[in-house]
C-alpha cells in the first residue's frame, strides 16, 4: 500500500489526468487482492461512464504508473464509474451528484434517522436535500452516511462500469 504521501501526490497527478480527458476525478482506492495491489480510480461524467471512457482513461493513466519505482507485476490498475451504492465521501461530491436519488442517514434532535430523497446539492456547511416535496439543510457534521441510488424512474446512476489492465499482460 502507499504511503500518505506517495498516495496525495497519485491523486493529485491522476486528477489532472482526468479532468484534462473531460471527466471528473471521484477517488482512488487502494486494496489488495489475491497477493494483486488493486489501484482503483473512480471517475465521473454526465450522462455516464462508458466502458470505452474507462478504456481510454486508462490508457492515458497507465503511462504515469509505470513511471514509479514502486509499480511492479503485482500491481492493477481499474478505471470504474461510481456504483450504484457509491458512498459519499466529500463535501464536493454532493455538487457532481447533485439532482440524483440518495439514501443519507443523519443525527437529528439526539437520534439517526435515514431517508431517500433528491440530492439538491451543497450550501454552506449543509447537505440540501428534497424529501417529500420540501426543502431540507441539514449540516454536514449531522451527515452520518449518504449513498447513490436507483432513482424512482428506474433508470440507473452511477452503474459501475470498468476497464482493468494488469502489468504484462
Amino acid at each position: 500500500m502507499l504511503s500518505p504521501k506517495d498516495r496525495a501526490d497519485l491523486e493529485e497527478r491522476i486528477s489532472k489526468i482526468v479532468v484534462s480527458k473531460g471527466f471528473y476525478f471521484i477517488d482512488l482506492e487502494e486494496r489488495m487482492e489475491k497477493g494483486a495491489h488493486i489501484i482503483s480510480v473512480v471517475v465521473h461524467r454526465e450522462p455516464s461512464v462508458t466502458i470505452g471512457d474507462c478504456e481510454k482513461l486508462t490508457r492515458a493513466i497507465l503511462p504515469l504508473l509505470e513511471s514509479f519505482p514502486w509499480y511492479g507485476d503485482n500491481d492493477h490498475l481499474e478505471v470504474t464509474s461510481p456504483g450504484l451504492d457509491r458512498v459519499l465521501k466529500r463535501e464536493w461530491e454532493y455538487d457532481i451528484f447533485k439532482g440524483r436519488i440518495i439514501d443519507i442517514s443523519f443525527d437529528r434532535d439526539g437520534k439517526s434517522q435515514t431517508v431517500r430523497a433528491k440530492l439538491v446539492g451543497r450550501e454552506n456547511e449543509n447537505v440540501v436535500i428534497e424529501y417529500e416535496g420540501n426543502y431540507f439543510r441539514i449540516p454536514f457534521d449531522q451527515v452520518r452516511k449518504a449513498k447513490l441510488v436507483f432513482d424512482e424512474g428506474g433508470k440507473e446512476h452511477g452503474k459501475k462500469q470498468k476497464r482493468s489492465h494488469r502489468k504484462g499482460t
